[in-house]
């Protein structure tokens, strides 16, 4: 009798950003994976698709009900009443369990104790995680720099966690061979037929957005070659003042993109720029090196782990800094050719094979 592992699929009911694409990929390959358990998917949330659409080959569950409910559904033991299993995975930091035992919990970052912003998520973490995480029976970490943050802020052993590197799709992002059809595809989704730099993952707060707007700004003065293409919606205040600045017509958002047109981009783009002020990975530069487009990124958090030898690193505290590097790709055409080899080398290491494999081997630690 194979042991059962509920994994709780909830981030794809909100969002295939971040966290929900991450998940979505680990549970595919370990579907894929011949392995010694059986898998049972859960997700909570009020409205959204139905998980049994996304993994039709699984026994699915789905609870309809909003956040406020969480507590609820811990006290009366939902969860382990509807799902039965030997093992629960909370992918998202934490699952209204009423045993924290029965559960490895996926915490990929203490931002929102360390750095915390204004959102609502935020606030929920910092209330249910770190109790959470105590009482569970094992980790998972994103990066080095997550496991280390984990043991220094919430006091947890060391042995309890496991370091588990997230993978980037290879049949998603790869390097497109088509000049012409890089151009064609993505002029009209980047607004420009200039040559850009490209940035995603964008923010007014940690992901530090502003400040490379500024920079670029500044980078603009020298009249160079190179347009900015964000993916990002950016709040009214942002676009407000772009377009209210000297060189407006420079400046490109796109909204959000689908993992295609994304592709496209990171190929035409001649750099990736990523100032982040912390991650607990940083997905969107191994994308973009899978691309063999070159990254410049924080020299910061667990960003280096995931760029290697591969990335300008940054301080993204200092406009003139990301400035420099900007100037770096303008004034050497070659420079974008020169990394693409090196970047696809360092994406290679990060797959959702390895990250499934190392997952599967922590569930059986725990049992």
């Amino acid at each position: 009798m194979k042991n059962r592992i509920v994994i709780d699929a909830s981030p794809l009911l909100y969002s295939e950003c971040g966290i929900g694409r991450m998940t979505r990929s680990m549970i595919s390959e370990l579907i894929r994976i011949e392995s010694s358990f059986q898998y049972h998917i859960f997700g909570r949330r009020l409205q959204g698709q139905k998980l049994s659409n996304l993994f039709p080959e699984l026994p699915t569950t789905q609870l309809h009900l909003p956040r406020s409910f969480e507590k609820v559904i811990g006290s009366f033991r939902l969860i382990e009443g509807l799902c039965r299993g030997d093992l629960y995975h909370a992918t998202d930091f934490y699952m209204p369990l009423g045993n924290p035992a029965r559960c490895i919990a996926t915490i990929h970052d203490i931002i929102f104790l360390t750095q915390p912003e204004h959102m609502a998520d935020h606030v929920r973490l910092a209330e249910w995680a770190p109790g959470f995480a105590r009482k569970c029976r094992r980790i998972i970490a994103d990066s080095k720099f997550s496991k280390q943050e984990i043991v220094r802020v919430l006091d947890i052993a060391p042995d309890k966690i496991d370091v588990i590197h997230c993978g980037v799709d290879n049949k998603v992002f790869f390097p497109e061979s088509d000049s012409e059809d890089i151009r064609c595809q993505t002029s009209p989704l980047a607004g420009t037929d200039e040559p850009f730099f490209l940035a995603v993952s964008c923010s007014t707060g940690r992901k530090n957005t502003p400040l490379l707007l500024e920079a670029f700004s500044e980078f603009l003065r020298n009249n160079p070659r190179h347009d900015l293409v964000l993916v990002w919606n950016p709040p009214d205040e942002v676009r407000a003042k772009v377009a209210a600045g000297k060189n407006s017509e420079r400046i490109h958002f796109t909204g959000r993109v689908d993992d295609k047109s994304l592709r496209y981009l990171y190929n035409a783009a001649t750099a990736v720029l990523y100032p982040s002020l912390c991650e607990g990975f940083g997905l969107p530069v191994a994308e973009a090196m899978s691309c063999g487009t070159p990254v410049v990124a924080s020299n910061n958090s667990s960003i280096p782990e995931v760029g290697g030898d591969a990335a300008i690193y940054i301080d993204p505290t200092d406009k003139s800094c990301i400035v420099r590097a900007l100037e770096l790709f303008e004034n050497n055409p070659r420079l974008s050719a020169e990394l693409h080899d090196r970047c696809i080398a360092q994406a290679a290491k990060f797959t959702w094979e390895r990250c499934a494999r190392e997952t599967l081997a922590a569930y059986q630690r725990c049992l």
